[in-house]
């Protein structure tokens, strides 16, 4: 890769750099340092992110570096954010300073910022945690009101004869991540902007330097094979990849918690590579890059040069001895000799483990069924699943017990309480298996600290039905503009909550169904969240929440509830329970007897299983009718859609009176506590009267009973020959008109007018419907399919193509979809349509009417 001949570095010399900042940069590097690298000269390159004072893993991640480096004269060891932070018990209990301590005992060179060094504020930050530390901390696209940076935006470190200029930045997401008032008066830029910025002031600046590295904490939402890139991409990772500039011979990401490594080409050079490198979190890995330097002045990755090295093999007696090992261990064996008295302290008992999600590169179900880890757990206090796109049984239990403390407290005032807890929040598991002499299943004050260390307070506020909603809509996140980006938060509710949810549908059109205490939601009324204080400042992009009223801060941090909710709930079992559903029509379900069309209707459920730690595997999922009948289909993994589903052919078509409320319960198989109820709406016959079964006192559909082909197909309308008909036997609708149906031809589509409408209010236009097919196998499968990345929850497109529901029945759905379902005559529009209302009117009791018991 072309570099200038001479490349240079002025850390001291940036516009916005305070006395202070020069200071520290006059010290890592003298001006007027001339390059010391030389044709054939080797660098190593160590990098890490995301240690969150993991020291429980401490000595292993030493011995591993310090071993690593000995195997190179030239090395610089470089983080990549997230130091400290949701830290382990043994960090945090000490404001984290032990950490700091291990870090600058280990000679950590430099480090991007994180967004978790402004969890206790910016003045926190530049206060005390960066003048504790040895090395620079650095973010080259945070900037202050007036566009000086905030903080020192690169910096030059020796590593041996060679000289690394290192530039930092943070991710964006910081503002979701962290309180709003942590951050007030900070703008964080684009950090592909804000690191080709700062390349472009390296350069003007007369200091010199031989490699240039780009530290971002920011990276990929997906693990990539050694060698290989992220399976799962996103834009900005992809613009870290390909724009930034081409002058940086190695980069390095962090934030996401994933791990890569592997050489991606050079933007502009053809034949030109560089490494990218991302190792987890926790300690558990480093990377290793190896550059030489060639006779053209380019750096190059030596051959087998970028790696990831697991720390788990660490040889720690072969480093015992070494002074900087022994160092760095003996600061780890005093932060946890200092915190295990009050650490040690029983809060409470558990039955089982009790986890967040874990997905399937870390578990799967055993042959009991039942989901275990796929490795053997050796560290508890860093070892966590952390899949935060599924709602997980630690989450469950967290929610109920902000509920609980404030009801338990006296603090809940007049309205119903619903306790809402972010995934980010949850930063370790319970172990059933003791890890201590405290014996299995008792939980310790360490061990409650350590799944939610972030000291937020517990607080209270008030918001609508119709807020809450959008609460539930904003688990699909949005950046700063509002646009949508591929990442699914899944945020737990308390056991007093369902809903029922499509994840294909559009930004802010997800939400189906909520019921509080098994009554249906009512948007007008006023409800009581309570939970982490940052979350109602808009952190985590809940912005809904932050307009929250009389927000009042209960004065107790949320570890501290959660142990006093630990202390009353003696032997909790685990909550594997799901209290949302997935649910896409794939079929609407049609019966014209003249025609000869019978098909069934076919609902799509997902999201049923629990993917924590001893969750139960579900096999089927059933869908009770109550006296109307009891329907159920194998519940299996689509390997197109990469997700489990449940395809239910309602395969006895009900006869239902004209105006009568059918509840569907839907629970998994086997029980885990999962019983969700909806209110499917009705659909019409399009020809020839009921099935003989039904019996003549059943109410006869609307029909004009015509010989046209298009008249005895569609219901009518009142524009239609037979409209008097159509509004005589069919509910009125409450503002809806032309504009909420979707288009479609007269010959498939119910009419799109009051006489045919169920009941719906604010309905004004068709964003808000799925659109209608006409009953075409392909154009069926468009409007149930959506891109995965668009939830962030595995929930990818719907593909029906060739399914026939006419000739199979619940036990005949195999694992990749309904086989063979007919589709002659079949329109999805009915229910598609109802599910559009339903989502319009926030709630109401649509019933499930006329449907036919299918001879």
């Amino acid at each position: 890769m072309f570099v200038p001949p001479v490349r240079r570095l002025a850390r001291g010399a940036s516009v916005g750099l305070g006395a202070a900042a020069v200071v520290v940069a006059s010290a890592v590097v003298p001006l007027g340092a001339a390059v010391a690298a030389e044709s054939g000269d080797e660098v190593n390159l160590l990098t890490f992110n995301d240690f969150h004072g993991a020291l429980g893993a401490g000595d292993a991640f030493a011995c591993t570096i310090t071993s690593t480096q000995a195997q190179h004269p030239n090395s610089a060891l470089l983080s990549a954010g997230d130091n400290v932070g949701g830290s382990a018990f043994a960090s945090a209990v000490d404001g984290d300073e032990p950490t700091i301590d291990f870090l600058n005992a280990l000679g950590v060179d430099a480090s991007a910022i994180g967004n978790h060094e402004f969890d206790k504020g910016q003045d926190d930050l530049t206060d005390r945690i960066s003048p504790r530390t040895d090395f620079p901390d650095l973010a080259a696209n945070v900037y202050h009101a007036d566009g000086s940076h905030a903080l020192e935006p690169y910096a030059i470190v020796e590593a041996g004869d060679v000289k690394v200029a290192v530039i930092g930045a943070v991710t964006t997401k910081t503002l979701g991540k962290v309180s709003p008032s942590a951050i007030e008066g900070l703008t964080f830029g684009n950090p592909v902007e804000g690191v080709n910025k700062a390349i472009d002031e390296l350069n003007e600046s007369g200091e010199e330097y031989d490699v240039l590295v780009a530290s971002y904490h920011e990276g990929a939402s997906g693990n990539g094979e050694p060698g290989s890139a992220p399976s799962n991409s996103d834009p900005i990772f992809d613009e870290i990849v390909t724009e930034t500039s081409s002058e940086v011979d190695a980069i390095f990401n962090g934030d996401s918690h994933q791990t890569y490594a592997f050489d991606a080409p050079v933007p502009g050079q053809d034949g030109e590579v560089r490494p990218v490198v991302q190792t987890g979190s926790s300690g558990a890995n480093i990377g290793s890059v190896t550059l030489t330097l060639g006779d053209d002045e380019d750096w190059d990755v030596v051959e087998g040069g970028t790696e990831l090295i697991a720390t788990e093999n660490a040889d720690l007696d072969a480093c015992a001895g070494t002074a900087t090992y022994d160092a760095a261990s003996q600061i780890i064996a005093d932060a946890i000799a200092n915190a295990e008295v009050l650490g040690a302290e029983p809060v409470g008992t558990i039955s089982d483990d009790i986890t967040t999600s874990w997905g399937s590169t870390v578990a799967e179900y055993d042959e009991n069924g039942i989901r275990q880890t796929l490795a053997p757990v050796t560290d508890q206090a860093t070892t966590k699943g952390d899949d935060r796109s599924r709602h997980s049984a630690a989450g469950n239990m967290l929610a109920d017990s902000m509920k609980w403390y404030l009801e338990d407290a006296g603090l809940d005032g007049e309205n119903e309480v619903i306790g809402w807890m972010n995934p980010g929040g949850i930063r370790a598991e319970l172990w059933n298996e003791a890890a201590g002499a405290e014996g299995d299943g008792v939980v310790t004050y360490a061990e409650a600290n350590t799944m939610v260390p972030f000291g937020n307070t517990l607080n209270s506020g008030e918001v609508t039905g119709a807020q809450f909603k959008q609460m539930l809509e904003e688990q699909w996140q949005r950046d700063a503009e509002g646009a949508p980006t591929s990442e699914f938060l899944a945020f737990n509710v308390s056991n007093n909550v369902e809903y029922v949810m499509d994840s294909t549908r559009e930004m802010d059109d997800h939400i189906v169904d909520i019921r509080i205490n098994d009554e249906p939601i009512d948007p007008d009324a006023t409800y009581t969240i309570v939970t982490a204080s940052f979350l109602f400042e808009g952190g985590d992009n809940m912005w809904a929440l932050s307009e929250a009223q009389n927000v009042s801060d209960s004065g107790v941090l949320d570890r501290d509830a959660f142990i006093d909710y630990l202390g009353a709930h003696e032997n909790l079992d685990p909550d594997y329970s799901q209290q949302q559903l997935d649910l896409q029509i794939l079929d609407g379900g049609e019966y014209d007897s003249e025609a000869g069309v019978d098909t069934d209707p076919v609902l799509r459920l997902g999201g049923l299983e629990s993917l924590s730690l001893g969750a139960p595997e579900i096999t089927s999922v059933s869908v009770d009718a109550g006296e109307h009948g009891t329907f159920e289909a194998p519940y299996a993994y689509l390997e197109d859609e990469g997700r489990y589903v449940g395809d239910v052919a309602l395969t006895d078509w009900l006869c239902v009176p004209e105006g009568t409320v059918v509840p569907l319960t839907i629970t998994a198989v086997p029980d885990e506590g999962t019983a969700i109820t909806y209110e499917l709406p009705s659909f019409t016959w399009s020809a020839g009267g009921a099935p003989e079964v039904c019996g003549e006192d059943e109410t006869p559909p609307p029909s004009d009973g015509g010989e046209d082909g298009d008249d005895t197909t569609t219901p009518p309308s009142d524009e239609g020959d037979a409209g008097d008909e159509g509004e005589d036997t069919t509910p009125p609708a409450d503002d809806a008109d032309d504009a909420t149906t979707p288009p479609a031809d007269d010959a498939t589509t119910p009419p799109a007018d009051d006489a045919t409408t169920p009941p719906a209010d604010d309905a004004s236009d068709d964003t808000t419907v799925p659109p209608t097919t006409g009953g075409s196998d392909a154009d069926m499968t468009d409007a149930d399919t959506a891109d995965t990345d668009s939830t962030g929850t595995d929930s990818s497109g719907t593909d029906t193509s060739g399914t026939d529901a006419a000739d199979t029945d619940s036990t005949d759905v195999q694992a990749d979809g309904p086989s063979d379902l007919a589709r002659t005559g079949a329109e999805v529009a009915p229910f598609a349509l109802a599910i559009g209302v339903i989502a319009l009117a926030g709630v109401g009791a649509l019933g499930l009417r006329r449907r036919l018991t299918r001879r």
